[in-house]
C-alpha cells in the first residue's frame, strides 16, 4: 500500500482551501430534516452514511431532487445554516487573508452570497468561490491557486487529491467514517487548532 501524506506542522492560512456543503454549509442537515417535516420521510442526518445517499435510500427522486435544488439555488432563502464554528474560524481567517472556496456546484453565485451574510461582509471582494460543476474537478483549481491544504468531506475526491501537492482534510461525517489513510478533523475547533495564527 503506498504511504500517503501527513501533516505534522502548522498549516499556513494562504495555504488552506475549503470545500462548501458539509464542511461550511450544514446541507446535508437541512436535506434530512426538510425530508423529514415537510414530506413525512422517516431519515435522520446520521443515516446518511453514503455520499450520494439519495441513491442508497428509499426517497422519491423528485423529492430529492426538490430539496437538493433549493440548498443549491436559495440557500439563503431557505436558511440554510453554517456547521458549528464555521463562522467564527472563516472570520478569523479574513483577518489575515482571503478566503478560497472550492465546491461541486455549478453555480458558485448564490452560496457566495450566503457566505457574505453568514460571516457579515458588506461585499464579497476578499472571498473567492470557485465552482467546479463536478466533484472530480477540483483538483486542477486547487493547483491553479497553489492549494496546498483542501478540507473536504467526500472521500473519493480525498483519494483524488493524493498524490498531488495538495493534501486532503477529512471534515467527518457520517458518509466518510468508512477507513481512510486521511488526517481527519471532527470540528472546526480542530481545524483552528491546525492553522499557524501568529497574530490577528
Amino acid at each position: 500500500m503506498k504511504r500517503l501524506k501527513t501533516i505534522s506542522d502548522k498549516i499556513f492560512p494562504g495555504d488552506l482551501a475549503f470545500d462548501i456543503d458539509g464542511v461550511v454549509a450544514d446541507s446535508f442537515r437541512f436535506f434530512a430534516e426538510t425530508v423529514r417535516t415537510d414530506y413525512g420521510i422517516s431519515i435522520e442526518y446520521e443515516d446518511l452514511t453514503e455520499y450520494e445517499f439519495w441513491k442508497a435510500m428509499n426517497i422519491d427522486e423528485e423529492i430529492s431532487r426538490e430539496v437538493i435544488r433549493k440548498i443549491t439555488d436559495v440557500p439563503l432563502e431557505i436558511g440554510l445554516k453554517p456547521i458549528n464554528g464555521a463562522v467564527n474560524v472563516l472570520s478569523r481567517l479574513l483577518n489575515v487573508g482571503p478566503l478560497l472556496f472550492v465546491t461541486a456546484r455549478p453555480d458558485g453565485n448564490t452560496i457566495l452570497k450566503w457566505i457574505q451574510m453568514n460571516l457579515g461582509l458588506a461585499d464579497t471582494g476578499c472571498i473567492c468561490v470557485e465552482s467546479t460543476g463536478a466533484a472530480d474537478e477540483k483538483l486542477p483549481v486547487l493547483l491553479k491557486h497553489g492549494v496546498k491544504y483542501f478540507v473536504e468531506d467526500r472521500l473519493e475526491t480525498c483519494y483524488i487529491l493524493d498524490q498531488t501537492p495538495v493534501t486532503p482534510i477529512v471534515f467527518e461525517q457520517p458518509w466518510n467514517k468508512k477507513p481512510h489513510p486521511f488526517r481527519t478533523v471532527r470540528s472546526w475547533d480542530e481545524i483552528s487548532a491546525m492553522i499557524e495564527w501568529f497574530i490577528d
